[in-house]
């Protein structure tokens, strides 16, 4: 549930997913909208959008509410294992921007030869 506060001297129709609610002149009123509506009264200079769903920061990488952090890849730890065995297969470590399918298949080429 969604509070919306009136900032000016006139009334307005709010539309909710139910249907229109009255918003009475420097009144609140509450009710179920839309995302695209919402976006719009949040952007309105006329309403103020109280009690709104919290959005996730976007820099919020490891979804812990604050900004920064970061996330292990989910095949962290095989991506690990296969630069560990192609650098002692090549003598050499592997370019960090290849995927484990990536090194598994150049490691069994080397192995191939």
């Amino acid at each position: 549930m969604v509070t919306v506060k009136n900032l000016t001297a006139s009334p307005y129709d709010l539309q909710t997913v139910d249907g229109f609610v009255r918003l009475p002149a420097f009144g609140e009123a509450s009710g179920e909208f839309t995302g695209d509506y919402l976006q719009l009264l949040e952007a309105s200079m006329a309403v103020k959008v109280i009690d709104a769903p919290s959005k996730a920061d976007p820099l919020d990488h490891d979804g812990d509410g604050k900004k920064g952090g970061s996330k292990p890849a989910e095949d962290s730890d095989e991506l690990t294992k296969l630069r560990a065995d192609y650098q002692e297969v090549f003598g050499k470590r592997a370019y960090h921007g290849w995927s484990a399918e990536e090194l598994q298949e150049k490691i069994d080429a080397k192995l191939a030869e």
